[in-house]
């Protein structure tokens, strides 16, 4: 029917066709002309009605058609089953159909907000873009196609178009078969020559069959299974179900085995390493050794899960034990020095915003370097009141004149044979150049802070002992396993002492039996007291500013304070890491915070006695740092945003801490 209107245009070229041979047949006929005149106009009649009548018949079949297509139309919308709805940017309904009132269980109207039924659809989140939501509510899974709605008129308010399927029955398949996925988790006695040394044999096997035991009741109840393939590393497989499980219960095996203790009333600690979501065994492997390694770097006592594409940590409560064999520190002070002495040249970094223990620790490497003859110098963020002090009690030795260098400075003088070593961070984001560890093709990492998630890539050497008091103290040590022969000079001597007092908080704090060795090594090497104190003098707008925060504080339960200050200047970090320190010396005073702005956000410097860590806390905020001792900084967040969400977390840290204390199984 779609060729009437062409059909009835080819008729009429045939009829003027042939009107035009009737006019030659008119020159030799007249009659026979008038004969073929009288049936062409006839024929023409005919063909012109047939062509009416097709119109017509056709006008007809289409609008049939869309009466048939609207009625399907108003079926599909109210009776298929898909929900629909418009909704506007505050979740208000501005039409639906009859399937989503079945849905939502209740009557709905115009006007009636959408999250009321369905809370777990984050409408803020999906406003104004367009792509696929899978939700669940009231039992039922469901699955939401959106997209902003186009409207002719640029003043009307902005609507979105959900198209909301149920899916509970692929996605309770889909959710079966990846709770039944795989998990591998290794699992080490971190601390196991600590504990079992001094003890008898039957006192070492009691410990260790207790450990045994626990262990198995855990995973027993995980429905998975457990071997032990050394003295103190055992190897878990269960399912996703029961990671789940693990994971809601923060890992309290951790809890559970830190209550055996032998003789020596040293705790048993735990380290795992768990993977799951990895599409084949051996990639579960790698991921659970890397978990493994991490929260060994971390300072044991702890689980690191890969899961979901993320790494979480559970634990952390113990303090990291201090080594006490230095054989670690003789082979990579040996190792340092061969790398070192094939060098062309050694630029050292520490974290920006430098302090004493960053800047001490990169001077005994320089030291190191120049011991062999390599020319060494330091890359340092920009000039702050550590670096200032610093270079001006360097002037007065000549070969530390120039040994500053400017970020761009340090990229210049980078060359094929240059060896950079970072110390007091191995976090890319953090360190004082970024880009030296782009260019860097040998890079050596000393660092005493527990291990973070991200790490500097590719390293060729790292020193990382969490159990260190600060950086200048693993320096310090590498320096007497460096050569018999290397003397450290007074301010050499003095700038490491001054790093080892500014992190124990002048030995007060994470200080083991090999801080004041390394202390006492630099007191008979020359280090001066007096001149490290000159170093930690302030000026009196600093202590003004200092208690200024004090005055900020305020005080929240579990002997928690946390203080503010708006004012942005230069040295607020100082003042604010300082503050931080004295509120601490406050009786019933636990755990302690300070915030300042920073030039994109706000950061937070904390301090804690040991029962609160701390670096759990920060690390939610993109932090990190030591049990007693971490910061983080907020970009782009206000002082109150930033408050807000510390509150929250101390108070989440405080309540998961007192279930676990409360918990039968955990102490059991």
């Amino acid at each position: 029917m779609s060729r009437g209107p062409s059909f009835w245009f080819d008729t009429r070229v045939y009829l003027a066709v042939s009107a035009a041979l009737l006019l030659v047949i008119l020159f030799y006929n007249q009659y026979v002309a008038a004969i073929g005149a009288i049936l062409l106009f006839i024929l023409y009649r005919y063909g012109r009605e047939r062509h009416r009548e097709r119109q017509k018949a056709l006008s007809a079949y289409l609008d049939l058609m869309s009466e048939n297509v609207g009625q399907a139309a108003r079926y599909a919308l109210q009776n298929l089953p898909l929900a629909i709805a418009i909704i506007d940017a505050t979740g208000r309904l501005h039409w639906h159909n009859s399937v989503l009132a079945d849905w939502a269980g209740a009557e709905l109207a115009a006007g009636d907000s959408l999250a009321r039924f369905w809370p777990d659809l984050d409408l803020p989140r999906l406003w104004s873009k367009a792509g696929l939501e899978t939700f669940h509510a009231r039992g039922k899974y469901y699955q939401a196609v959106y997209k902003p709605l186009t409207t002719p008129e640029p003043d009307t308010q902005p609507l979105m178009i959900f198209s909301i399927t149920d899916v509970t029955a692929s996605e309770s398949v889909r959710l079966k078969c990846k709770g039944a996925m795989p998990v591998l988790a290794y699992i080490q006695i971190d601390n196991y020559g600590d504990v079992l040394k001094g003890l008898g044999e039957s006192q070492r096997a009691g410990i260790l069959a207790e450990v045994n035991r626990r262990l198995s009741e855990w995973v027993g109840l995980l429905e998975g299974f457990l071997k032990k393939y050394s003295e103190d590393n055992y190897i878990a497989v269960f399912d996703r179900h029961a990671l789940d499980a693990a994971l809601a219960d923060k890992f309290d095996i951790l809890d559970t085995v830190r209550t055996i203790r032998g003789g020596n009333r040293i705790p048993v600690t735990l380290s795992i390493g768990v993977a799951a979501d990895e599409p084949t065994v051996a990639a579960l492997g790698q991921r659970a050794q890397a978990g493994l390694d991490l929260a060994l770097g971390r300072g044991g006592d702890q689980a690191a899960v890969h899961v979901g594409g993320k790494v979480q940590f559970y634990g952390g409560k113990a303090k990291a034990v201090e080594k006490s064999t230095r054989v670690k520190a003789r082979i990579v002070a040996q190792a340092i020095r061969d790398i070192v002495a094939g060098a062309s040249s050694v630029i050292v970094m520490g974290h920006a915003n430098e302090d004493y223990d960053s800047l001490g620790a990169a001077l005994g490497v320089v030291k190191m370097a120049s011991f062999l003859g390599i020319p060494a110098r330091i890359a340092v963020s920009r000039p702050g009141i550590a670096v200032e002090k610093l270079e001006e009690l360097l002037a007065e030795y000549e070969e530390y004149r120039s040994v500053f260098l400017t970020p761009a400075q340090a990229e210049e003088a980078l060359g094929p044979g240059t060896v950079l070593f970072v110390v007091d961070t191995h976090r890319p984001a953090l360190v004082s150049a970024p880009g030296l560890l782009r260019k860097a093709e040998k890079t050596i990492v000393i660092d005493h802070h527990r291990r973070a998630e991200d790490f500097i890539p590719n390293p060729l050497l790292v020193y990382l002992e969490p159990s260190a008091s600060s950086t200048s103290e693993l320096v310090t040590e590498l320096i007497g396993y460096f050569d018999e022969q290397l003397d450290l000079s007074r301010i050499e001597a003095s700038a490491l002492y001054a790093g080892i007092v500014v992190d124990t908080k002048s030995f007060s704090v994470q200080t083991g039996v090999r801080t004041f060795d390394a202390a006492a090594h630099l007191r008979r090497a020359g280090a001066d007291p007096k001149l490290v104190r000159r170093l930690f003098r302030v000026d009196l707008d600093t202590l003004k500013r200092r208690a200024e925060i004090i005055h900020n504080t305020e005080t929240f339960p579990g002997g928690v304070v946390i203080a503010t200050y708006a004012s942005k200047i230069g040295d607020q970090q100082i003042a604010a890491a300082q503050a931080a320190d004295m509120l601490l010396s406050i009786e019933g005073v636990n755990v302690s915070f300070v915030l300042f702005p920073i030039d994109d956000g706000v950061a937070v410097s904390a301090r804690s006695q040991g029962d609160i860590n701390v670096q759990i806390i920060l690390e939610e905020l993109g932090g990190g740092g030591h049990q007693t001792m971490a910061g983080a900084q907020l970009k782009g967040a206000s002082l109150d945003e930033a408050k807000r969400r510390l509150i929250d977390l101390v108070a989440k840290y405080i309540k998961e801490s007192e279930n676990r204390e409360t918990n039968p199984s955990a102490r059991s």
